[in-house]
């Protein structure tokens, strides 16, 4: 037997074979199974039937091995030459032998397309061989899924798969599936390397709908060695497949403007999302990342921020929405502006009649260009300008008391107007003054009435009245009952820090005189009238009378009942 020392790599050739092979001793055969020995008693059968024909021959058994690699593999060579053997350059030792076949185990197949050759001599010099090619096959040892990707619903999307460390690729198979559903078959009859190799297997382009979502993809790979090796199957561990939809950009609401350093509310907001639980918003201001909170409504989601600025100028306001691999942009822009409050000052607030005010409007700190100043009172605007600072004089009067300036700032953003002010008081100090309508120089009152004697004075501070007659204090304001000793001549004098006035008030007092005359006119009017009505009364009394008894007289005469009847009545 030709055979291979452990560890050797050649192999001979078919000159080799021509000579005298060198003999090696076969090692100790182990015990084969009895199911091996029966197949070897049957090959050895079938060489003998052949035998009886007289022509020489060669086999091996089995004709078309398939062995796991690094496993055994059992060969027998049946001949009826002599010299039967085996050459190989994988490690054998001898499995049994009979009068007209040979069989050796290969103990580890680890060569990847192994061809023993089997020989023998017939006839003494001719020389038979036959060369077997061995399928050398190892399982795949993982299959993997890539992660699947998050597609939008009418994109197209690919399915790729991993098949590692298996052998002989020619064999392989490998079908991917969604649910029950085969997406793609690919096969490797051309793979001409029959060493272990990894497979990567990528589908044909596949449209997502949003029913697909949540369906599990696997891949399943098979070695299928039939008739002669096993058949190996495998399948990945299945991922869900997640589609999106994102039909709308998204809306920016907030206002075009905001002051500097102080906050303004944002929302960005995007409807028709799924699934929109998984949207994820970013918000921008000026380059910086706003911390904002999301709301979901249905199919609707919006996020809401606080944006603040701490510097003027036309800041940028961005809202990023992605769904898985859709991403989409809103923009604005935000006029940040800078308007600080303004200041007053009066030279003199609390001044005399007649002296010279002076009254400063400034506007401290940067602002934004545009920005128009104003000084103004109630009643009109006083003085304007678009500089830091507006200065208005004036000499104060006593009808300046109580005035009111006013400092105005003002500035057009966006169409509207933006307006900060400051205002303050004068205060104008005079003397008091009493005119006729604050203290009458003259009044009449009639005895025995109800009065007030009322007399004041303007003044600032306010001036004290005190009315004295006959060097007695008068009780200003109170209502007494008039009398004969209220008439006369009342001194006033109203009094405050900045000087006097003094007035003189007189006071008439009627007394009540019944008019005689006029009574007796009336009495006398009362009796006239009185004695025409009674004199009227009796003339037309007797007249009736007079008729009465004439028509009595004339119904003796005639005695008709319907004439009496009707003197009766007139009578």
């Amino acid at each position: 037997m030709l055979g291979r020392q452990p560890g050797g790599t050649g192999s001979a050739s078919p000159a080799h074979l021509k000579g005298s092979p060198p003999q090696r001793p076969l090692r100790a055969m182990p015990r084969l199974p009895a199911a091996l020995l029966l197949l070897l008693a049957s090959a050895a059968c079938s060489a003998a039937q052949e035998a009886q024909q007289g022509d020489y021959y060669l086999r091996i058994w089995p004709e078309k091995p398939a062995v796991k690699y690094g496993d055994s593999m059992v060969l027998n060579c049946s001949s009826n030459c002599e010299n039967i053997g085996l050459e190989t350059s994988l490690q054998t030792v001898a499995a049994g032998t009979g009068p007209t076949w040979k069989a050796f185990n290969l103990t580890s197949v680890t060569e990847w397309e192994p061809k023993p050759l089997c020989f023998a001599t017939c006839g003494g010099t001719e020389q038979k061989y036959q060369r077997i090619t061995t399928t050398v096959y190892r399982a795949p040892k993982r299959v993997v899924l890539d992660p699947l990707p998050e597609v939008e619903v009418g994109k197209e999307y690919n399915v790729t798969c991993r098949v590692f460390n298996v052998a002989p690729i020619w064999n392989l198979t490998v079908t991917l599936y969604q649910g029950d559903r085969r997406l793609y078959v690919e096969t490797f009859e051309d793979h001409w390397n029959p060493e272990a190799g990894n497979v990567v297997v990528t589908s044909n382009s596949i449209t997502a709908q949003q029913n697909d979502h949540g369906e599990e993809v696997t891949c399943r790979a098979v070695l299928d060695l039939r008739p002669e090796g096993p058949f190996l199957e495998m399948a990945s561990l299945s991922k869900s497949l997640e589609t999106v939809v994102f039909p709308m950009d998204p809306y920016l609401q907030t206002l075009g403007s905001v002051e500097i350093n102080t906050s303004m509310p944002v929302e960005c907001e995007v409807s028709g999302l799924f699934p929109v639980q998984k949207a994820v918003f970013q918000l921008l201001f000026a380059g910086e990342r706003l911390n904002s909170s999301n709301h979901i409504s249905g199919h609707k989601v919006s996020a809401q921020a606080q944006v603040t600025s701490i510097s003027a100028g036309e800041h940028q306001l961005i809202c990023i929405v992605s769904l898985g691999p859709v991403t989409k942009i809103a923009e604005s822009t935000v006029n940040v502006y800078s308007l600080p409050k303004p200041t007053l000052h009066i030279d003199h607030p609390q001044i005399p009649v007649n002296t010279n005010v002076t009254v400063m409007c400034r506007s401290d700190g940067s602002k934004s260009p545009g920005v128009v100043m104003r000084i103004s009172d109630t009643q009109e605007i006083l003085l304007s300008g678009d500089g830091p600072s507006l200065q208005y004089s004036l000499t104060a009067q006593k009808e300046d008391n109580g005035r009111q300036f006013m400092c105005k700032v003002e500035l057009k953003v966006d169409g509207r107007s933006v307006v900060k002010e400051t205002a303050a008081n004068l205060t104008v100090f005079y003397a008091p003054q009493m005119s006729d309508s604050s203290c009458p120089d003259k009044l009449t009152w009639k005895d025995g009435s109800e009065e007030t004697f009322i007399c004041s004075a303007s003044g600032n501070p306010p001036p004290t009245v005190e009315c004295r007659k006959d060097e007695v204090s008068y009780n200003i304001g109170i209502q007494q009952q008039v009398s004969k000793e209220h008439g006369g001549i009342y001194h006033c004098n109203a009094t405050n820090a900045y000087g006097f006035d003094v007035r003189d008030v007189i006071i008439h007092i009627e007394s009540y005189q019944p008019d005689i005359l006029g009574i007796i006119i009336g009495v006398l009017c009362v009796v006239v009238i009185s004695s025409a009505v009674g004199v009227a009364y009796y003339m037309h009394y007797r007249s009736k009378i007079k008729k009465y008894h004439l028509r009595r007289r004339q119904q003796q005469v005639t005695g008709s009942p319907m004439e009496q009847k009707c003197l009766n009545g007139n009578v």
